[in-house]
């Protein structure tokens, strides 16, 4: 796999963790897999990259000691920030000439899609 692409997974599963994060609390592979719409094989193998890159922590759960807690780190969140804000740019040269009520539309429409997918 490219660096690229491996860095593109890496933000994947921390946006999903993000995501997860807000709604649960502790986050676990299956609720990344949830996010992500993938099994959890194919969830596990993406954390375990991220762990390996020093974007995630997986610790023991408190609540379930047989399951894994997800938390993102320092680094993963550096680079969680880096994305957004590279997402925000592109937003902005692709709207650059809209009015104000057409980027807007458009930003709900996004948001509508990525709720419900």
């Amino acid at each position: 796999m490219s660096a690229d692409m491996s860095r593109v997974q890496d933000i994947l599963v921390l946006e999903a963790v993000d995501a997860a994060s807000a709604r649960h609390g502790e986050v676990s592979v299956t609720d990344v897999a949830h996010e992500l719409g993938l099994d959890r094989s194919g969830a596990s193998r993406m954390i375990g990259t991220a762990v390996d890159h020093g974007y995630l922590t997986r610790t023991a759960s408190t609540k379930d000691a047989r399951r894994a807690t997800l938390t993102v780190t320092p680094t993963g969140a550096d680079v969680l920030t880096a994305a957004h804000a590279f997402q925000e740019e592109v937003f902005a040269r692709l709207t650059a000439t809209w009015d104000l009520d057409e980027s807007a539309a458009f930003a709900r429409g996004l948001r509508r899609l990525a709720d419900e997918t």
